[in-house]
């Protein structure tokens, strides 16, 4: 069966489909297996695919501007999180032992340099 397709008509499924690899190969009739083998056969089609999802990362950031515009919360920190960490917004996590105490590290180290054998 995988010889009944064209290049062109992979490349086409793979727009339709934003680059998802089982949608496309659920529209063509055929496994996703048979996609992989023939972005295997033709790197460009490997440049479709990633050029479909770079698209649908465009379309998901223009939706994010319109929800942090919007003053959405989760927009706002996701943005703040990602975007902003040069500026220091970052999630911190504190790291503990038992009711606070210090975490006791221990690093063991074993030379296998030749010096060692002598």
């Amino acid at each position: 069966m995988e010889e009944t397709l064209t290049k062109e008509q992979i490349e086409g499924a793979l727009y339709t489909t934003k680059g998802l690899l089982s949608l496309t190969a659920e529209k063509l009739g055929v496994t996703r297996r048979t996609i992989y083998n023939y972005i295997e056969r033709y790197p460009e089609l490997a440049l479709v695919r990633d050029d479909a999802r770079e698209k649908m990362v465009d379309t998901a950031e223009l939706a994010l501007e319109s929800a942090v515009l919007e003053k959405q919360g989760w927009a706002v920190a996701l943005v703040l999180k990602t975007l902003g960490r040069h500026r220091g917004y970052v999630d911190r996590q504190e790291i503990g032992g038992v009711d606070g105490a210090p975490v006791e590290v221990v690093v063991n180290h074993v030379r296998t340099d030749t010096a060692q054998k002598g």
